[in-house]
């Protein structure tokens, strides 16, 4: 009896290891598709698409256009990573995103149809302005957006806090980290660009802001500050941040010492694949988890994070 518990046991821990292990992170660069209405496969228009890290972080977020279609781009790297599509008196919907369909550049094409809830069970329209949760899901937390000075200077800002105010009906400011910006002079990421939000926005506007403005349409290379690739070291184990670690970047050939929050930064001035190798400095067990590399789209203007792990 007890020799076939052991074949049993044995069989079963056989099958475990044999199985492929999931992997722990991966690189997305550009994600796009359609959404559809599974009731009438009509495209579905200001669907809200997000993408979430394993432990259910905002990582980015985009509305479907009147065709259905998204985009979101410069994505960076994923933890165990889904999607989730929501829309009001539609079903809610969670997607698993897998690193077998990315392709060749790090892409990945995802269309999807969602349900309606019944007919007895939906809700009448929210009052809260569209105009406002439109404009607000442009400024996600740590990431950047430029403030239009004048015509021959902008400002890179780092977004912590962010609240749209619709002072009249169809007219808004928008609050970034305590401070009130003109949204004719906000630009924000599109597909590598910097875009007017003014512009952007135009259809739920009231008054022909843009227009008025005589502001351009996308903020010129001149006025944008270098790509930004930055990030953490962190202990894969605990998940504490690792100060003393050297990053190092071949293609650059410039080095650089994690501080005492583990946090690195390199400035890098032309598109390209980066690898990205670190080294612990302190002999002991810790080592790098695999290669890591990073694709950079942008001339200048980019704002990429690249959290590195380390394996003791």
């Amino acid at each position: 009896m007890m020799k076939i518990l052991l074949k049993s046991l044995l069989l079963v821990l056989s099958f475990i290891m044999s199985q492929p292990k999931e992997q722990i992170e991966f690189q997305l660069n550009t994600i796009s598709g359609v959404i559809f209405n599974a009731a009438d496969s009509t495209p579905l228009m200001d669907l809200k698409v997000e993408i979430l890290a394993g432990n259910n972080i905002l990582k980015d977020s985009t509305f479907t256009d009147e065709n259905g279609y998204y985009r979101m781009e410069n994505v960076g790297f994923l933890w165990k990573p889904k999607m989730r599509f929501s829309l009001q008196n539609f079903q809610t919907k969670l997607y698993k995103l897998d690193p077998e369909k990315l392709d060749s550049l790090n892409d990945m094409l995802i269309g999807e149809v969602v349900f309606p809830v019944p007919d007895e069970d939906q809700i009448p329209e929210l009052k809260r302005s569209t105009i406002k949760s439109r404009a607000e899901m442009f400024f996600i937390k740590h990431n950047v957006f430029y403030n239009l000075k004048d015509n021959q200077s902008a400002e890179r800002i780092v977004i912590d806090t962010c609240i749209a105010i619709e002072t009249d009906p169809g007219f808004i400011v928008i609050k970034i980290n305590d401070i009130i910006y003109d949204v004719a002079r906000c630009y924000v990421p599109q597909e590598g660009k910097y875009e007017n939000l003014s512009y952007i926005l135009k259809s739920l506007l009231t008054e022909p802001i843009f227009e008025k403005s005589g502001n351009p349409k996308f903020l010129q290379d001149r006025l944008l500050e270098p790509n930004v690739l930055f990030g953490s070291i962190i202990d894969f184990k605990s998940g504490e941040k690792i100060m003393g670690t050297e990053v190092y970047i071949p293609a650059l050939r410039q080095r650089r010492i994690s501080d005492e929050d583990g946090k690195f930064a390199f400035t890098i001035d032309k598109p390209g694949i980066y690898e990205i190798l670190l080294d612990p400095l302190d002999n002991k067990t810790s080592k790098k988890m695999g290669k890591s590399y990073i694709i950079i789209k942008t001339n200048k203007g980019g704002w990429y994070k690249s959290n590195q792990y380390l394996l003791n």
